[in-house]
């Protein structure tokens, strides 16, 4: 099993502004957070567990969960940016496909999700 390859701290934090944290809610050191404001009220929410090689990317909109993806056996986990443009990007793999994830979080969101047979 190929281990997830997390962009560092300091990556997150110079290319989006917010750095990761251990994750509240299971206390679990292992469990990394982020915390993205995309608007006053919508907050991307991203968790991943790089023992585990999962990750979850949700979108809440005050209390309600707009948008939840959770994706097991993931590669890569990183921050990218084009222009003005700034993106999150998750590739995963699973047996005979790879799959990439691309959630644009500035200057307006959009996500964009591709799962092709290898």
């Amino acid at each position: 099993m190929s281990p997830l390859d997390v962009a560092p701290d300091d990556a997150w934090l110079s290319l989006l502004g917010v750095a990761p944290q251990t994750e509240e809610i299971s206390g679990d050191e292992y469990v990394r957070e982020l915390r993205f404001p995309i608007t006053d009220t919508d907050e991307l929410h991203l968790t991943w567990d790089q023992t585990d090689q999962s990750v979850r990317i949700r979108l809440n909109s005050g209390t309600a969960v707009v948008v939840d993806l959770f994706r097991e056996q993931a590669t890569l986990l990183t921050a990218e940016v084009n222009g003005t443009q700034r993106f999150i990007v998750l590739k995963y793999r699973a047996e005979g496909c790879t799959g990439t994830t691309r959630v644009q979080v500035q200057p307006a969101f959009a996500i964009t999700d591709t799962f092709l047979r290898t």
